[in-house]
């Protein structure tokens, strides 16, 4: 199950990401091919396991709390960006911060109602994965408003679309930090500055990187927050690295190796001084 998130996930940033490279700022044409893709993607998985009402509850609990949940998650952060970019003012940058604040605000605000749910899912808890995960056994009908929500007994869990929203909506709070940010910093090109580096191997490298150096202690004498730091790494390679601490989870569960960034590094500089060395003593 670990390795089927890992594989849809990397797929689906890798397809994102070709999104963004062809339609640059085109926000519509971006997030519409997002949330059509990961849809199709989310109804194969769908297929393949809910299907199967006997799954031992390891595994159900796992498909629901790490895979169905964040697909859906993603699907409504990117519906969320899409609005919250079309209905952006055509105004100067000042305005366009109002603006941002003012959904940020809002964004914040629901997550502070849900406060409870909110920080289960920050947390990674498990404690009641059982009640908020396992299928029951009959339909549920929950009042949203002024109209009932329908849970399918064989198709989800009484909480799964909650913490799809507390995801959805923690991943929309760094879209909004990052497009204030943007707007607050003045970028000054120089021709040594103008060549910008990029990540080009997988966001998996990126975490696991991230993790050690925070392990290792390298930043303020090791007193830096792995939250900081991960949002450092962002800035500067301009990536959204999105729910770090899930991938963590997952790099935790590997069967083989699970350094395996680290250490190809480790082989990688190896080599280097190996090569160097027969460069110099022949």
């Amino acid at each position: 199950m670990n390795q089927t998130l890992l594989a849809i996930t990397e797929e689906i940033n890798v397809y994102i990401k070709n999104a963004e490279e062809d339609f640059q700022h085109d926000y519509s044409k971006i997030t519409e091919m997002s949330i059509q893709y990961i849809s199709k993607r989310l109804e194969e998985v769908k297929q393949k396991f809910e299907q199967n009402l006997e799954i031992a509850p390891d595994t159900e609990i796992f498909y629901f709390k790490h895979i169905k949940c964040h697909l859906l998650a993603l699907i409504q952060y990117y519906s969320l960006v899409q609005k919250i970019e079309l209905d952006k003012p055509p105004i100067k940058k000042k305005g366009v911060k109002k603006y941002y604040l003012k959904t940020l605000f809002k964004i914040k605000k629901k997550l502070t109602h849900n406060k409870f749910f909110y920080n289960y899912f920050k947390s990674n808890s498990s404690q009641f994965d059982d009640h908020f995960f396992r299928r029951s056994a009959h339909d549920l009908f929950i009042p949203i408003t002024d109209y009932l929500l329908e849970i399918d007994k064989n198709k989800n869990t009484p909480t799964v679309h909650l913490f799809a929203q507390m995801e959805a909506y923690e991943m929309l709070r760094h879209y909004l930090k990052k497009k204030i940010k943007n707007l607050d910093t003045k970028e000054i090109l120089t021709p040594k500055s103008s060549k910008l580096l990029k990540w080009t191997t997988s966001k998996i490298d990126l975490i696991e990187s991230i993790y050690a150096l925070h392990a290792a202690g390298v930043f303020n004498n090791g007193k830096a927050d792995l939250k900081d730091i991960a949002e450092y790494f962002q800035e500067i390679f301009d990536i959204d690295l999105g729910q770090y601490n899930r991938v963590f989870y997952d790099i935790r569960s590997r069967k083989n190796n699970k350094t395996k960034f680290v250490d190809s590094l480790k082989d990688a500089l190896s080599k280097r001084i190996k090569d160097t060395d027969n460069e110099l003593f022949p």
